[in-house]
C-alpha cells in the first residue's frame, strides 16, 4: 500500500513540474506587421464632403494615403501606391446601403491627381514623402443637380518598392460629394401656438420632433420627419394615435439675398396634389432664419380647396419654432 502511495505521489511531482515547466514558455507570436513601411488609406469606409451651395471655387480633401515607415532607412527610399477609381465598387455600395450615388461628373468637379483613362491613379512617394492627399475641386456649386446624389469611389490596388498594404484599415472607400446650403441641417420642431385643423379637432399637433432640411438649391430645403414617417410629411396626432396628413410637406425656400426671410413654400407632392392640400406662408409670423442661431420661426397654413371651399381655404394653422440641433 505503501509502494502505492510513493508512486502516486512521485507521479503527481513529476505532472506538476511539467505543468509549472508549460506554464513558463513565452506564447508563441507573429509578426504581423511589425517591422514594415505599412500603407494606408486615411479614412476607409465612408466619407461625406459637403460644399456649399455658393458659385465660388471650392476644395476638399476626398482621401489621405499614408506610409508609415519602419525606419529612417525606410522612409528615406521610394514607394509606389496605385489606386484604382472603381463605379463598380460605388454600384456596390448603392446595393448594400440602398442608396442612390452616381459617379461625380468632371463637368462638376475635378480630383487631383487625376485618375487615368483606365480608372488607374499612381501616386510615387520619393524620399522623406510619407503622406500624399487626394483633392476634389468644385469650381461652382450651384450647378450641382440637387435631385441627385453624387459620389467618388476607391480602391487601394498595389503597393510597390517599399511597403505594403496594411491590415489594420481597409482598402475601399466611397465619397460622398454634396452641396449643402446654411439652412441645411437637423432641427427640433416645437409648437409657439396649438395646431388648429378648422375641420377636425381630433387632429392635433405632434411636438417636437425632428425635421432634416436637406438641401434642393442655393437657397432652398426639403423638411425630411426624421423619426416618426421617415419621409418629407409632418407629423400629428389623431386622438391618442400618431397620425399625418398624406400627401403633404414643406419644401422651404429662402430669401437670395441672404436675410434669413421665408419667401415661399411648396408642396413635394405635387402644387397642388391631388388631394389639393398646400403649404402657404402665414404673413403674421416671424418666418425667418436667423443666422445668429440658425433657428427658424415658421408660421403657416395648409390649405385644402377640396374641402374648403372658401377662398383662402385654409384647413389647419401651423405656428412653429425649428431649433437648429447641427448638421446632418
Amino acid at each position: 500500500m505503501k509502494a502505492i502511495y510513493n508512486k502516486i505521489k512521485i507521479a503527481v511531482v513529476v505532472l506538476g513540474i511539467a505543468l509549472f515547466a508549460v506554464s513558463c514558455n513565452p506564447e508563441t507570436q507573429t509578426m504581423g506587421d511589425a517591422g514594415q513601411t505599412l500603407v494606408k488609406m486615411l479614412p476607409s469606409g465612408f466619407k461625406l464632403i459637403p460644399f456649399d451651395a455658393k458659385a465660388v471655387a471650392q476644395s476638399a480633401i476626398v482621401m489621405e494615403v499614408r506610409r508609415d515607415v519602419h525606419s529612417e532607412e525606410a522612409l528615406n527610399s521610394a514607394t509606389t501606391v496605385i489606386l484604382q477609381k472603381d463605379d463598380a465598387l460605388l454600384d456596390a455600395y448603392n446595393e448594400e446601403n440602398e442608396t442612390s450615388f452616381e459617379p461625380l461628373p468632371t463637368s462638376l468637379a475635378t480630383t487631383n491627381p487625376a485618375a487615368a483613362a483606365d480608372g488607374k491613379l499612381t501616386l510615387e512617394f520619393a524620399a522623406g514623402e510619407f503622406s500624399k492627399s487626394i483633392v476634389v475641386s468644385v469650381p461652382d456649386a450651384t450647378k450641382f443637380d440637387f435631385a441627385k446624389q453624387y459620389g467618388l469611389a476607391y480602391k487601394l490596388v498595389s503597393v510597390s518598392g517599399t511597403g505594403v498594404k496594411s491590415l489594420a484599415v481597409g482598402d475601399e472607400i466611397v465619397v460622398q460629394v454634396g452641396v449643402k446650403n446654411q439652412y441645411d441641417g437637423i432641427y427640433e420642431v416645437t409648437a409657439l401656438s396649438p395646431m388648429l385643423d378648422v375641420l377636425n379637432a381630433t387632429l392635433t399637433g405632434y411636438y417636437p420632433f425632428v425635421y432634416v432640411l436637406e438641401t434642393t438649391g442655393a437657397h432652398s430645403c426639403l423638411c425630411f420627419d426624421k423619426d416618426i414617417w421617415a419621409d418629407y410629411m409632418h407629423p400629428i396626432t389623431s386622438g391618442t394615435s400618431v397620425s399625418g396628413y398624406g400627401s403633404f410637406g414643406l419644401e422651404v425656400f429662402f430669401d437670395p439675398s441672404g436675410s434669413g426671410e421665408i419667401i415661399e413654400v411648396r408642396n413635394p407632392w405635387g402644387n397642388p396634389p391631388g388631394n389639393t392640400r398646400m403649404p402657404v406662408i402665414d404673413p403674421s409670423g416671424v418666418n425667418a432664419w436667423d443666422p445668429a442661431t440658425k433657428d427658424i420661426q415658421f408660421k403657416y397654413w395648409m390649405i385644402q380647396p377640396s374641402l374648403v371651399p372658401a377662398a383662402p381655404y385654409i384647413r389647419t394653422y401651423f405656428d412653429e419654432y425649428w431649433a437648429y440641433q447641427g448638421p446632418r
